[in-house]
């Protein structure tokens, strides 16, 4: 997990922003939403939380505040990424999301080695050779399919 002090942070913990009562005349739509998502962490009265998409955060509890505070962190962080082309995103998304990228992809990889129905279904209807039958020493003898009577014991393999 990405350390929360190395990451990019969206507000500072809650009890230090302020709630959003006016919005400054010249603000953009950008900044207008950056100061929305700021009060509404501000007003979870959360001080710490885990990055978004991290272990951490995915054992959170639905209801936990402290799981919105990381999904607006990391929506506002992705907007401003998307607004400032000269923020690196490859720095920001390793900073945002931490090991998330790269067990996401160790994911798809085990998702893309499981077969298909069809492949299954296509590899059984295949013809496959005869199991040739061998008897194994110290074991019991082998019922010869199709046979009655007959059975297959250790050194008389040759005469069936």
């Amino acid at each position: 997990m990405t350390s929360p002090d190395v990451r990019p942070r969206l507000a500072p913990p809650a009890g230090w922003g302020r709630p959003l009562r006016a919005v400054p005349a010249q603000a953009t739509p950008g900044q207008i939403t950056g100061l929305r998502a700021e009060a509404q962490i501000a007003a979870l009265d959360v001080r710490q939380w885990p990055a978004y998409g991290t272990g951490d955060w995915l054992r959170l509890d639905p209801t936990d505040p402290r799981c919105y505070a990381a999904v607006l962190e990391a929506a506002e962080l992705w907007r401003r990424m998307d607004a400032d082309p000269d923020l690196p995103p490859a720095e920001w998304c390793a900073a945002v999301f931490g090991d998330a990228r790269r067990r996401t992809a160790q994911l798809a990889a085990a998702t893309n080695r499981i077969r298909t129905a069809r492949e299954i279904r296509d590899a059984r209807a295949q013809p496959r050779p005869h199991h040739v039958l061998k008897a194994t020493p110290g074991w019991p003898p082998i019922a010869i399919p199709g046979k009655p009577g007959r059975y297959l014991v250790h050194g008389q393999e040759t005469a069936q």
